[in-house]
């Protein structure tokens, strides 16, 4: 089951919602019918789940703890429609990679990288890019373990850069774990521009944009205004950020596109394209809409670049 009230994080362990992340992921891989929007087959050893039976289990307890909703068929959609968002953001990552490498990708820089899967999930596509994975050394070391422990090898390419926020700032942590400022870079920052504050979100934009030209940043995003398609719920933002609230993680910022654009243009990019769900649906699932339940006008990703 499920406890998020009143719990508090060991230190070194990932945070709650990245660990909700990473059992999503698995639950859409080894539940959802095919085609899926996204084949994750580390996420589960990533989750630290013992089994199938306790991801079934986890995301019962997710839906519960959506409670304030209206009913559980809204509480059993709003869940799924997190969850086929969470795999449409990594599968923008690595529909954007194989065209990136094509073009020249020379290192792939993961920020805020959590329980992300993007070096084991597609090792082969990222064969001699140098890939740096940035977080807290102490949430580091809990993931190298949890790898470990699940005989899931380290490529050769992943360098761990331990980010000390209290005590660098992102250039410096950069820096100092040998990524290199001079060469064109992919960038993605999933699942985080919420949980950090409007300054930090600055801060951290006016570090990458500027990367050489042809370099890219892929995130995902909090809008203020969001809607969902049942009526009853009419604050979709507001719930989630409720949840997440409980869990101890609050949302600090939320941006509508054009605000963001803003602070992406001010920070050095010159091109932002932003991915409604109808878009990735049409230009890399083949325009299957009974595979994801997320409404077409939904817009949460964004590629912007140097």
């Amino acid at each position: 089951m499920l406890i998020f009230r009143g719990e508090t994080m060991e230190d070194g362990s990932p945070s709650q919602t990245a660990l909700m992340v990473a059992v999503l992921r698995a639950h859409h891989c080894h539940f959802a019918p095919e085609p899926k929007i996204l084949q994750d087959t580390t996420a589960l050893p990533l989750s630290g789940m013992t089994d199938l039976d306790a991801v079934k289990d986890y995301k019962n307890g997710v839906i519960e703890f959506f409670s304030g909703l209206s009913s559980r068929a809204v509480a059993e959609s709003f869940v799924q429609q997190i969850t086929d968002s969470v795999c449409m953001r990594s599968r923008l990552v690595e529909e954007r990679l194989t065209e990136a490498r094509s073009q020249g990708l020379e290192q792939l820089v993961i920020l805020g990288a959590g329980l992300d899967s993007t070096a084991y999930r597609c090792a082969a596509k990222l064969d001699g890019v140098p890939v740096f994975e940035i977080d807290h050394p102490a949430t580091q070391q809990w993931k190298k373990t949890r790898l470990t422990e699940c005989n899931i090898d380290l490529p050769n390419n992943l360098q761990f850069v331990g980010f000390d926020f209290e005590n660098q700032t992102l250039a410096e942590a950069l820096a100092s774990g040998g990524v290199r400022s001079d060469v064109v870079t992919m960038f993605t920052w999933l699942g985080v521009q919420m949980y950090l504050t409007p300054a930090t979100v600055q801060a951290t934009l006016a570090v990458l944009g500027k990367f050489p030209s042809g370099s890219q940043l892929i995130m995902d995003f909090a809008m203020p205004d969001a809607t969902h398609p049942d009526e009853e719920l009419k604050d979709p933002v507001g719930e989630l950020n409720r949840v997440v609230s409980e869990m101890g993680e609050p949302f600090e910022s939320t941006y509508t596109e054009q605000q963001l654009e803003d602070c992406l243009k001010s920070a050095g990019f010159t091109d932002v394209s932003f991915y409604k769900a109808g878009r990735i649906l049409d230009s890399f699932l083949e325009g299957n809409r009974d595979i994801c339940s997320v409404p077409d006008e939904a817009c949460f990703l964004l590629v912007a670049t140097v």
